[in-house]
């Protein structure tokens, strides 16, 4: 599967010349121009080698800017300056206060990433219709094509109307506006659910190989749902029934189910899940990009896994959201100890490391004040965002699978829509249409994914409320949300979802670590929303900013 997935890339390079054009988003993105052979678009074969060119922007949602503002904002996930280390001008400590501003360059790399892929989306489909308009091109296959590219389109704008709210919306290639207004929030939500709608009867609801990490009928329906089940943040409208009309879809298909194997789901060689929707198919070699092992490990856990490059000593979890699982869990994963290596799979990394021979990891640099010396152990506790974050604070991630001398580039795919997923928000959906009256079937659901996945030694949940660890306090749906972490944990899901909640940007409900006057989190309500980058706003005047931010150069 992973071969066949390495060629569609390969052909697509190929056969699409790339040159400079000026983007209608003013992005200095590099698109291709129509350069395509005569007897181009005769086969199934070649039209899905090219549209490979539209997927490829995909290379930098798993490492890139979109999931850390997904995670490093929230309570799951921080980037704490060690001394000289990840300090890049504080932003990464701005963003746990949420005290970002509009020169960020995470905000701005979530700009490039969502308008890089609407422009390659909007080049392939003007090429083909041109074709189709010479006779070169089957229109009815051309067709479908198109659909399924518009649906990623729509996928593009997913990630900008979550992060932005108000953004452009371009469809056209040639003859667009270099300088486009902006369409309110409202519009771009509409527009994504008309491009899905419109298109989503013609997509394939085959699950195999032919649609692996492609958007297909399922895709599609997942995309409506997130959409619609966070409707009521992004529009101030509740769409929980749509929401479930579509996981419903998915559900009743029969197409997916749980790996009974929480990790099967994370490993190196994990293109065979069958909890896979839409998935990006991460290879060392041939699709790169997915570097977490980098951003994550210490320095000194290169000889843990033999890796060829030095770790970069960066990502870790918040204390409190790696105590909201319990000891039991399987997901959590086993706390090393100084009576030998740790070995045990888990959303974390945590405890004393060991290097491949069985020897402790020493870490020369560690910090004289470090109270564990110089054997690395992760630590839970994060002293401090910074600048003196002791080097081995924090329990690292490690759900997805470090392979024994792999690359600075990963093996295993990265899935953007997976089936447990599902599973919970039609717990949520159901939960919200009626609150506690349909809270059986919602309980029933939460609990086959925290068994299957957790372990049969952990006990079910006996209610969807309860204390959220940071809180201190049991809220409604507090239990449900704990799962969605523990489940879902940096799969850029936990912003939305604390925004589902209603305590994303309160600082009265969640604190950062913090050892220094002055480190809190910003009140401002506005923060559920990141501003438009300054860049894109001083290259074109007709961008909208959002309420609380500089409107650019003079603001």
């Amino acid at each position: 599967m992973k071969r066949f997935r390495i060629l569609i890339t390969i052909i697509a390079v190929g056969l699409l010349m790339a040159v400079s054009t000026q983007s209608c988003t003013n992005l200095d993105e590099e698109l291709f121009d129509q350069v395509l052979p005569e007897d181009w678009f005769q086969t199934d074969a070649q039209f899905v080698s090219t549209l490979a060119a539209a997927y490829s922007r995909l290379n930098n949602y798993a490492s890139g800017s979109y999931l850390s503002l997904s995670e490093a904002s929230t309570d799951a996930m921080v980037v704490p300056t060690r001394g000289q280390d990840w300090d890049d001008g504080g932003h990464w400590r701005r963003l746990t206060l949420h005290s970002w501003n509009f020169e960020d360059p995470e905000p701005n790399g979530v700009w490039g990433f969502g308008f890089g892929g609407v422009s390659s989306c909007n080049q392939i489909i003007y090429n083909i219709e041109q074709l189709v308009e010479e006779g070169r091109a089957d229109p009815e296959t051309s067709a479908v094509f198109i659909a399924e590219l518009e649906v990623l389109r729509a996928f593009y704008y997913y990630t900008l109307v979550d992060i932005y709210g108000n953004v452009p919306i371009v469809t056209e290639f040639v003859g667009a506006d270099p300088t486009p207004p902006s369409n309110t929030r409202k519009e771009v939500f509409d527009f994504i659910v008309s491009e899905i709608n419109k298109n989503i009867d013609l997509l394939s609801k085959a699950v195999d190989q032919t649609t692996y990490a492609r958007m297909n009928h399922y895709a599609a329906q997942m995309l409506l749902a997130k959409v619609y089940m966070n409707a009521n943040v992004w529009v101030g409208e509740e769409m929980y029934d749509k929401a479930l009309d579509a996981l419903n879809e998915i559900i009743n298909s029969g197409k997916y189910t749980l790996e009974p194997n929480f990790f099967n789901n994370f490993d190196a060689n994990n293109s065979g899940s069958k909890e896979f929707i839409f998935a990006i198919p991460f290879d060392q070699v041939f699709f790169q990009g997915f570097n977490l092992n980098m951003r994550t490990l210490h320095y000194g856990s290169q000889d843990t896994y033999n890796l060829t490059a030095q770790p970069w000593n960066g990502f870790c979890s918040l204390e409190e959201f790696y105590n909201s699982f319990e000891d039991i869990d399987l997901r959590k994963g086993q706390k090393g100890t100084t009576d030998g290596p740790y070995t045990g799979r888990g959303t974390f990394i945590a405890g004393f490391q060991y290097k491949s021979d069985g020897t402790p990891v020493v870490d020369s640099g560690a910090d004289v004040n470090d109270p564990d010396g110089p054997h690395l152990n992760f630590m839970p506790e994060v002293n401090e965002l910074g600048p003196q974050a002791l080097r081995q604070a924090g329990a690292r991630i490690g759900k997805w699978e470090f392979e024994v001398g792999s690359t600075q580039n990963m093996n295993n795919d990265f899935a953007i829509f997976r089936y447990a997923d599902v599973l919970l928000l039609k717990a949520e959906a159901l939960w919200r249409i009626s609150g506690n009256a349909q809270e059986g079937e919602a309980l029933a659901l939460v609990n086959q994914v925290r068994i299957t996945h957790g372990g049969t030694g952990l006990l079910p949940i006996s209610t969807l409320d309860g204390e959220v660890s940071w809180l201190g306090q049991v809220i409604p749906g507090g239990e449900l949300l704990n799962e969605r972490g523990r489940e879902m944990a940096y799969e850029s899901s936990r912003r939305q979802d604390l925004l589902r909640w209603g305590i994303y940007h309160n600082p009265d409900l969640w604190t950062p670590p913090v050892n220094s006057p002055g480190d809190v989190i910003s009140k401002d309500e506005f923060r559920k929303l990141f501003p438009i980058p300054r860049g894109q706003l001083d290259a074109n005047p007709n961008l909208q900013q959002n309420p609380g931010y500089p409107s650019g150069a003079g603001g």
